[in-house]
């Protein structure tokens, strides 16, 4: 054994000899130099050489195990400390930074994962180790000092019975006022019933501090000397520790005195989860601060890291079994303290963590372990204060996310005179503001991450907010976050001011045009904003729009020679809208399709015609535009009367239905006296006199219907003709009634009033026929019109 180990403490006495300067230079090897030497040295003493130093280097080249510990040594020296390690100033700094090369995200992915296995790799030997150590009890190699285990397991075995008993005494005790504060609390509310709890939790700590307090004395003075023995020390702390816990479960669980119970569970598995609990708390406490030191004392330290590591891994899966054992019951018991959840995201969460609860709770206590393996001095520090921050951490987001929805609940309510003002802000405010709170809410959830990734250790993320990279990042998400709020109020503010513009209840006079420009300054507005916010977005999130924008150039030189038609739609409508060619309500034909405009847009235009059918018209197919409601308008009256009336009394009839007209509260709307052009047209049976109504834009057919209703009117009192139109039927001669009889035999020509007074006359056909006049009825108009 000890020439096992005389190279190693050979090798520390050279790397000691080796390390230390002596004068103004350092000890060395001939021919090798530990310490850099200056280049501009004027120093002329030669290297100072230790024989001493160099019998110790000749024993270690000679032994192949303490020669590659030696050059394992050397290449640590080799490589400089980062405090020795002198910072380049200047250009030369800047030429480093520089020239460093950029790790590669993958890179680092790959660097953190292999980090990760290494360790895991590492506990899992040190806990191979711990538990091998085990074995020296069964190969003879750990000698048990039993002297040694009945002098102190005796002293020992008495105070843990002294222990017990004085705590059970004073318990026998304490179940007096333990009663009375059960009886006071029967039968209260839930906030007294806390009271009344912590009052008895009281009283069980001044329990277990009577019994400590008993305890210490008797060792004390059972010790002789005014001291007690290590060993009853640490059984005393163990004591008061796990009774102080069991009795923070018991307060909890109150299957006792189902009286105080502030947790609504059966006194069955109240009893249940106590038992095991208090067992696992006990097996763990006493294995760990009691018998683990008893350990090391009488076998050796080796042992006791196993019995140690034994301990902690037992209870680890003995609490795994329990949970695994009573999860879904577990799960049914918490599901019910949803109910009062109102916050749906919240509820969401929270539904999440209880139907994995046993998952968490497992994983939970595997970090504890490994944890506590791999730095076992600080990891209950380490787990407490994370387990703390992760809670609270918790609590508070889930309190500050009900306040957020109790908020949003009943949604924005402005008041009335700001409603009649702008009635559609507050529908624009109620959907602003959730996509707001909805954002309010993702900033919650990440900052709740980030505090649970700070607590466990998983990334420093103070650190990382106080470095450059880190403050640039947040400078830059504050900014975007900034630029959205700023363009959501420009655009609120944009469409309240056309809306405030548009209120015909403000006493504003709007024309058709007005409403026009100002609808489409919303809608391009709108596109403006959203297209500037989104650059100006990603440009402070980092994102290069330069490619962005070339590549848009691109795409929509694309789209263009794909999309020539929507181009077209687009320019078209602009120079419509330009030319005032036609606004909202008015009356126009456009592609042959008559009505009334519903609503323009940058690219179409919407028409509702006489049967209410509606009409999306593209700009593109448009030609020309048709408006009946431009400055005024006019009603043509074209009225037929037989050949044998009077010309002149025709007139002076129409002339006397528009007098009357005028008369009428139509005769507003009208602009100029009547306007006779006298007889237009010669028909086959009737004369055609026109006249015209100039009117207000719009008002001509309401006042062409009054119009002529009053000829009619006017013309039955004088007893004026209005011939009905006639019908020509043509036999083909030599058929005679037999072939007007059969099918096919007969030509039947029919022609529209409008159609003959065109013609002036009825085309003859191509043999030689008969006409007959015939009265014509309405299913004959119905058959022109097909």
């Amino acid at each position: 054994m000890i020439q096992r180990i005389m190279p190693f403490f050979r090798l520390l006495a050279l790397i000691l000899v080796l390390a230390l300067p002596v004068g103004a230079s350092a000890q060395t090897i001939p021919g090798l130099s530990l310490t850099p030497q200056p280049a501009d040295t004027t120093s002329t003493a030669a290297p100072a050489t230790s024989p001493e130093a160099a019998k110790a280097l000749v024993d270690i080249l000679k032994d192949d195990a303490a020669r590659a510990a030696l050059i394992g040594e050397l290449e640590k020296l080799a490589q400089p400390e980062a405090g020795d390690a002198a910072a380049p100033s200047g250009e030369a700094a800047a030429t480093e930074a520089t020239d460093a090369p950029t790790v590669p995200l993958a890179r680092e992915i790959g660097s953190v994962t292999q980090d990760l296995s290494r360790q895991v790799v590492e506990v899992v030997l040190k806990i191979g180790r711990g538990l091998g150590n085990l074995t020296r009890l069964f190969d003879g190699s750990a000698a048990v000092n039993w002297e040694g285990v009945q002098e102190q397991g005796l002293a020992l075995a008495i105070l843990i019975v002294f222990a017990f008993a004085t705590l059970t005494v004073a318990r026998f005790i304490a179940r007096f006022p333990l009663g009375a504060v059960e009886r006071a609390a029967r039968n209260k509310p839930l906030p007294r019933r806390v009271v009344w709890s912590g009052l008895a939790l009281l009283i069980d700590w001044a329990v277990i501090g009577l019994a400590w307090f008993g305890t210490s004395a008797y060792a004390i003075a059972a010790s002789g000397g005014g001291r007690m023995d290590l060993m009853q020390s640490l059984f005393i702390d163990a004591f008061v520790l796990i009774e102080f816990l069991k009795s923070c479960l018991a307060s909890i669980l109150q299957y006792r005195r189902p009286a105080l119970k502030v947790v609504n569970l059966e006194p069955a598995t109240a009893r249940f989860w106590y038992l095991w609990l208090s067992r696992l708390i006990s097996f763990l406490g006493y294995g760990v601060l009691v018998a683990h030191p008893l350990v090391n004392k009488a076998i050796g330290f080796s042992v006791g890291i196993g019995f140690r590591l034994a301990v902690v891994l037992i209870t680890l899966i003995g609490a795994t079994i329990l949970v695994s054992v009573k999860r879904e019951e577990v799960r049914n018991g918490l599901f019910p303290l949803l109910e009062p959840v109102k916050s749906s995201v919240l509820r969401t969460i929270l539904a999440l963590l209880i139907h994995g609860w046993n998952v968490i709770v497992i994983v939970y206590l595997a970090v504890a372990f490994v944890l506590w393996v791999s730095r076992p001095f600080d990891a209950v520090d380490y787990m407490a204060w994370a387990t703390v921050e992760t809670v609270f951490a918790i609590i508070v987001g889930g309190l500050v996310d009900s306040l957020l929805s109790h908020a949003i609940s009943g949604g924005i309510r402005l008041p009335a005179d700001v409603k009649k003002t702008l009635p559609l802000l507050e529908a624009r405010l109620n959907m602003m503001v959730p996509l707001f709170f909805r954002a309010m809410r993702m900033l919650l959830v990440a900052i709740v991450v980030a505090v649970l990734l700070q607590s466990w250790g998983v990334m420093d993320l103070i650190a990382w907010f106080q470095s450059d990279g880190g403050t640039e990042a947040v400078g830059r998400i504050l900014s975007a976050a900034i630029i959205l709020l700023a363009a959501g109020g420009i655009w609120l503010a944009a469409s309240s001011w056309v809306e405030y513009r548009l209120n015909p209840s403000l006493g504003r006079i709007t024309n058709a045009r007005t409403r026009t420009l100002l609808s489409l300054f919303r809608n391009a507005f709108s596109i403006v904003l959203v297209i500037i916010a989104a650059m100006l977005t990603l440009s402070q999130l980092g994102v290069d729009i330069a490619p962005l924008v070339a590549g848009a150039g691109v795409v929509g030189l694309a789209v263009g020679f794909g999309s020539q038609k929507l181009v077209q739609d687009i320019i078209t409508g602009a120079f419509i809208q330009f030319e005032n060619a036609m606004n909202e309500g008015d009356v126009v034909t456009v592609a042959g399709i008559t009505g009334a405009v519903d609503r323009l847009t940058i690219r179409s235009v919407g028409i509702r015609d006489l049967d209410g059918v509606y009409h999306i018209v593209p700009f593109s197919s448009v030609t020309s535009v048709s408006n009946a409601m431009r400055g005024f308008s006019f009603h043509v009256a074209v009225i037929d009367v037989a050949y044998k009336e009077d010309i002149e009394a025709v007139k002076a009839a129409m002339q006397e239905a528009f007098d009357r007209l005028m008369e009428s509260p139509r005769g507003a709307v009208v602009l100029d006296p009547l306007e006779m052009h006298g007889l237009v047209a010669f028909g086959p049976s009737s004369i055609s006199v026109r006249a015209r109504i100039k009117t207000l834009p719009g008002e001509q057919w309401a006042t062409g219907r009054l119009y002529s209703e009053i000829v009619k009117q006017v013309f039955d009192e004088r007893g004026i003709e209005i011939p009905f139109p006639q019908t020509k039927v043509w036999f083909a001669e030599g058929a005679g009634e037999a072939n007007a009889a059969t099918p096919g035999a007969t030509s039947v020509a029919h022609a529209s009033q409008a159609d003959i007074g065109r013609m002036g006359r009825p085309a003859k056909p191509s043999s030689p026929s008969k006409t007959l006049d015939m009265p014509r009825n309405d299913d004959d108009d119905v058959d022109d019109e097909r």
